[in-house]
């Protein structure tokens, strides 16, 4: 690829990706070949070194990406910088004698074998690769306009003999089609995404849902979540723990679900410095908790403690929040850390509605008998949660197996008149409905219970089995928690967690968020800001050891490489291959590699001349001028007897005319 397209992909990668100076500094880099006819005598070996490099970036990096990130995002993330990663393999390719690398530099098995390997160029496949990485970053316009251009600008030179205004409208349909395609198939994506969503939402309790939560009431099985660290806190010595973090409420309940009804989403619109966001201005707050949650493709719902007034240093695009409590955030970092301002008392909010008092009729008869038995209808609001409480947890006990409910009977009814054991959805359900049976608006709560510390990280931790239900009652003119579970649930659901197995996988964890709190600190430094300097001094000692290497000036041809004595493989046979095709009116062109030459005569083949074996012949003569270990003597005279050979059959071939330019 003798024109500047390779630069000119990989500046538009750096444009892209955001890595401009890079891109730029690279394509300078490479496109400078086009200025010296100086070239480098590298022999397998030092591709072999180099290969090594490229593999060792690779590796690194897919670490680096998977422990960062989620899967999705490290899977282009990898990609995103393969043509950093390969730099130093195309960059030797292009700076060296040959033109081109030998296949066996890819693989270990090949590599001692002394035979020629094939060889291959890679300036095509790493053209296409810096477009591919730069589609990643998922500038769709911009993407597209500088994909057509290059596109473009390559098929120029293969447009043949039809006329400017219809290759132009050619390639106009193409990108015209293209483009079509690509919406068609981006809708596409996004509504099969949002059915499977749909579908494994159904069956994987993951992602919340702000409108909508699926309960587990009258199911069988085990609930048992798994122990991944979801959050991470560092709270101030006025908070008490433990916590409860809230991420959702809901106001309807149509067993075996809580519905949010009537709560659209406000936007909230940050302070002049874009990481403030003021939830209840006004509100004096009590302490602070430091949050570090990571957030999946960038968004999710938020887990606060209740009534939180104000959040600092959150790194998010926009964030919105409803009368129910929730708070979303979109356009975040793959982890988050933000101060969140907690108030000492719970705070007046948005007063209660009439779906907040709705009792199922399914769910009466069972209801309004709990309710008599314990008198609930003339007690205070305060009072009606603290009888609740001491109910529960006198009668009641925590089961994480679920053991379905009889025919004709609710799974809360079976809870509250005969099992009395269940889990905390069906704790909280019941508490909801019973202060709404006595007129107490109250609602139904989803989030996290922060009570695990870890003395190695000096946090609170919060995992997937923290998560909880509860309920909010409005009391003295606020939203009070009401936390009717025993609390014997967290050591039930904590399970094996003093295992050699919950230990190593706790370093893991800590491992992996110290990684990604560097990956997405606020100063959003990136690898080649960082990682990439720590490979400075490994890749100057790789260069200044290839720059070491004998360098061939291609300006002057073969006789003047040849006078530079004492020369390795300056004997070689081949160049009397090279003089006869030059006789026959075949001469290599000044700086043109041999295997770039051979290429050139093989698309239009001369008549009368036979270039199928000089291919094999060519690898030989490279082994015997750039390999240190040089041709075995059998692989030395089979050189020299099948160039006899060939210059032998064609000694008597006419000589052609030199081409000439019109």
């Amino acid at each position: 690829m003798r024109s500047p397209l390779l630069g000119v992909a990989l500046v538009f990668w750096g444009w892209q990706t955001g890595l401009l100076p890079v891109g730029l500094a690279m394509a300078l880099a490479l496109e400078a070949r086009m200025l010296t006819q100086t070239r480098w005598d590298l022999s397998r070996t030092d591709f072999n070194r180099v290969s090594d490099l490229s593999a060792i970036l690779l590796v690194a990096m897919a670490v680096y990406e998977v422990v960062a990130n989620d899967m999705a995002r490290a899977v282009t993330g990898i990609i995103q910088w393969l043509p950093m990663v390969l730099f130093p393999l195309i960059a030797c390719q292009v700076y060296s004698a040959a033109g081109r690398v030998e296949m066996a530099v890819f693989f270990w098995s090949t590599r001692r074998q002394p035979t020629a390997a094939p060889t291959v160029d890679l300036t095509p496949a790493y053209f296409l690769l810096c477009l591919l990485s730069a589609s990643t970053a998922n500038a769709r316009a911009t993407f597209y306009v500088g994909l057509v251009l290059i596109a473009a600008w390559a098929l120029w030179p293969a447009r043949g003999k039809t006329g400017l205004a219809r290759w132009v409208g050619a390639v106009a349909l193409a990108a015209g089609l293209g483009w079509a395609g690509h919406l068609a198939v981006s809708e596409a994506q996004r509504e099969i995404e949002r059915r499977a969503s749909v579908w494994m939402l159904s069956w994987v309790r993951r992602d919340l849902d702000p409108f909508r939560n699926s309960t587990a009431l009258g199911e069988l099985g085990e609930i048992k979540l798994s122990d991944r660290v979801v959050a991470r806190l560092e709270a101030a010595h006025s908070l008490t723990m433990p916590l409860l973090l809230r991420q959702a409420g809901y106001n309807v309940f149509h067993a075996p679900s809580w519905i949010a009804v009537d709560a659209a989403f406000d936007t909230v619109l940050p302070d002049a410095d874009g990481s403030t966001w003021r939830l209840r201005p006004g509100v004096e707050a009590q302490g602070l908790l430091t949050v570090s949650a990571y957030l999946s493709r960038g968004r999710g719902v938020l887990a606060l403690p209740n009534g939180t007034t104000q959040l600092d240093d959150l790194m998010v695009v926009s964030l919105a929040r409803n009368r129910l409590g929730s708070v979303r955030v979109e356009d975040g970092l793959g982890l988050v850390t933000y101060t969140a301002h907690v108030p000492s008392r719970a705070v007046a909010d948005v007063p209660p509605k009439p779906a907040d008092l709705r009792v199922p009729p399914r769910e009466a008869a069972a209801i309004e008998e709990v309710a008599a038995e314990l008198d609930l209808a003339g007690r205070s609001p305060a009072d009606a949660a603290k009888t609740l409480r001491a109910f529960f947890l006198g009668r009641f006990s925590y089961s994480r197996y679920l053991g379905g409910s009889r025919p004709g009977h609710t799974a809360l009814e079976d809870f509250l008149l005969k099992s009395r054991a269940g889990h905390c959805e069906y704790f909280a359900t019941a508490t909801v409905l019973l202060l709404r049976q006595v007129g107490i608006p109250a609602r139904y709560t989803v989030g996290y219970a922060a009570h695990e510390w870890s003395a190695i990280e000096r946090r609170w931790l919060v995992r997937s089995r923290d998560a909880h239900a509860w309920a909010m009652a409005w009391i003295d003119d606020a939203w009070v928690e009401v936390d009717t579970t025993p609390p014997e649930w967290m050591s039930i659901e904590a399970g094996g967690a003093d295992s050699i197995w919950q230990s190593a996988g706790n370093l893991w964890e800590w491992g992996s968020f110290l990684v990604s709190r560097w990956r997405w600190s606020e100063r959003r430094d990136r690898l080649a800001g960082n990682l990439g300097w720590l490979l400075v001094p490994l890749i100057a000692i790789l260069g200044w050891r290839l720059w070491a290497r004998r360098r061939v000036s291609t300006r002057a041809g073969v006789a003047a490489t040849r006078a530079r004595a004492p020369m390795a493989g300056g004997d070689s046979e081949f160049y009397r291959v090279e003089r006869r095709l030059g006789d026959l009116g075949l001469r290599r062109p000044a700086g043109q590699p041999l295997g770039r030459w051979l290429d050139a005569m093989a698309e239009t083949p001369p008549p009368g001349v036979v270039l199928t074996p000089l291919r094999p012949l060519l690898a030989l003569h490279y082994r015997y001028r750039f390999d240190p270990a040089g041709l075995g003597g059998a692989e030395r005279e089979r050189l020299r007897v099948e160039t006899e050979a060939w210059l032998a059959a064609h000694a008597a071939a006419p000589a052609s005319p030199p081409a000439t330019t019109a």
